[in-house]
């Protein structure tokens, strides 16, 4: 009797325990107060947006406790999302977005679009200060350096698409970004196509100098929506109060960069170690909240990307928006 009487405290107590584990650890998770949101991201100057946000405390008032996760490939971040292992990516090239899309629709969804437009210098083709290059034409069979990953190298095709023929005369060698002046100074190749900070650097040391400035707003469009604040639907599906938190504090960013680009490029270099002049030279992105986005227009460089066989299949873009709590 008293065995039995110990074993329904035992049950009671128990069962008190779980429900209090789950309140506490539901109300931790309402309240932000353990790591909520797994960024993963890079250490370059497109993710001005995050690092902005991170300085600003956005996220923290916003209850969000990040844990980040650095990735140098592209390729890689996309994975990782898809696979769970990451929740946010603050910068995910929309190229490969769209590939990914196309094998597994539904799986990612916009919170904010990023856009390079023209003069504002984020990209370029470089070459050898001392080299005789003076066009793209000049290019024909030489080899280009590219960041590794689909993305870039789709791009460059569609650079070059009108100019000679890609599959014969582009001869392209995938290098991480931290050693493309390296290897341009060295002779490994001939040109980059760099992103900045590359472009600023490679001038500052006196390696290289620009061949074309905004070549992907040039040959492919203008603006270019390259990249996007991205979340999985699963994510939203399972957490819509965080993606309502991390919209509030991704719109507060945006806001700020608008109104404080210089600023917003100090904050910059303090979180990639640039100096603080370098950044001031560099061009910044541009963004389109969910409310501003042209979907006709972000649809446009999809079809593009379609048209000229850098997708297998057609991709619907329309469904890639997080939907805002009504």
């Amino acid at each position: 009797m008293i065995t039995n009487k110990k074993l329904i405290i035992g049950a009671f107590i128990l069962i008190v325990l779980v429900g209090l584990v789950y309140f506490v650890s539901k109300q931790i998770i309402e309240t932000g107060n353990e790591k909520n949101l797994r960024v993963v991201y890079k250490s370059n100057a497109n993710y001005l947006v995050y690092f902005v946000a991170r300085e600003k405390g956005y996220l923290i008032e916003e209850g969000l406790d990040v844990e980040e996760i650095e990735m140098e490939s592209t390729n890689l971040m996309v994975q990782a999302l898809a696979s769970n292992r990451a929740d946010f990516n603050p910068s995910n090239s929309t190229p490969a977005l769209y590939a990914a899309e196309q094998n597994a629709p539904g799986t990612f969804l916009f919170i904010f679009i990023t856009l390079m437009e023209k003069g504002r210098t984020n990209n370029a083709i470089i070459v050898r200060r001392d080299s005789h290059f003076n066009s793209l034409n000049d290019l024909k069979g030489k080899t280009i350096c590219s960041p590794p990953g689909a993305t870039p190298l789709v791009l460059l095709k569609l650079i070059f698409k009108d100019i000679f023929d890609t599959k014969k005369d582009l001869k392209i060698k995938e290098l991480e970004s931290r050693i493309h002046l390296q290897a341009l100074d060295s002779k490994q190749v001939d040109a980059v196509f760099a992103i900045e900070p590359t472009i600023t650097f490679g001038e500052m040391k006196g390696i290289s100098r620009v061949l074309e400035a905004d070549v992907m707003e040039n040959h492919i469009m203008n603006p270019i929506p390259i990249a996007g604040g991205v979340i999985t639907t699963n994510f939203a599906k399972n957490h819509p109060e965080i993606v309502a938190r991390l919209y509030r504090a991704m719109n507060r960013t945006i806001d700020f960069i608008r109104n404080n680009e210089d600023e917003a490029k100090r904050i910059m270099a303090r979180a990639i170690d640039m100096p603080e002049g370098t950044a001031m030279n560099l061009g910044t992105n541009t963004y389109w909240k969910l409310d501003e986005v042209d979907s006709d227009f972000v649809q446009r460089l999809a079809d593009l990307f379609f048209e000229h066989g850098a997708l297998e299949k057609s991709v619907d873009t329309r469904r890639m928006y997080w939907k805002t709590p009504s």
